[in-house]
């Protein structure tokens, strides 16, 4: 899909929980929560500053609508190896989004056309969270956008990169 992005609107920065907020919903209100396990501290996006002060930069995107299908069940940087072998090192070379240009990608998508991409899938992000994983976005439900994250080293089959150009 073509998509136009952008780092602002007239009141300040998009982040992606601005962006939320502005669409009257969309994320999950489970993602306000704590989320934690024995081996990791609980967190929330509100706390982390891919959601609360990274943007998307301003300009047209090609990007998958589903996660290609070489990066499922594959280890973060096994993607990366992935990505690499699609093209040179080139700016138009498919890479990650970050989880701001997820979010804006999967909720604008949402609003204009009624359809939920990422329904039974997760995008692995570039964004890091400060607990050192990367935030995946995905099993977009009624409920909303499903936010959460992984260490580099996870890997199961739902789990893959819908790259952007």
């Amino acid at each position: 899909m073509l998509v136009l992005r952008l780092a602002r609107d007239p009141e300040g920065p998009l982040t992606m929980l601005r962006l939320a907020a502005r669409l009257d919903g969309g994320l999950d209100p489970k993602v306000h929560k704590g989320v934690g396990y024995l081996l990791r501290d609980e967190w929330t996006i509100d706390e982390q500053p891919f959601a609360a002060a990274e943007t998307c930069r301003t300009g047209w995107w090609l990007v998958r609508r589903e996660p290609l299908a070489a990066t499922l069940n594959r280890t973060y940087r096994e993607q990366d190896a992935v990505l690499a072998a699609l093209g040179p090192a080139l700016p138009e070379r498919p890479r990650r989004r970050s989880a701001a240009e997820i979010a804006f990608d999967t909720l604008c998508w949402h609003r204009a056309h009624g359809e939920r991409l990422l329904s039974r899938a997760w995008d692995w992000s570039r964004s890091e969270t400060i607990d050192r994983g990367y935030a995946s976005l995905g099993e977009f439900g009624p409920d909303g956008l499903r936010v959460i994250a992984y260490s580099a080293a996870v890997r199961f089959g739902t789990l893959g990169v819908c790259p952007q150009r």
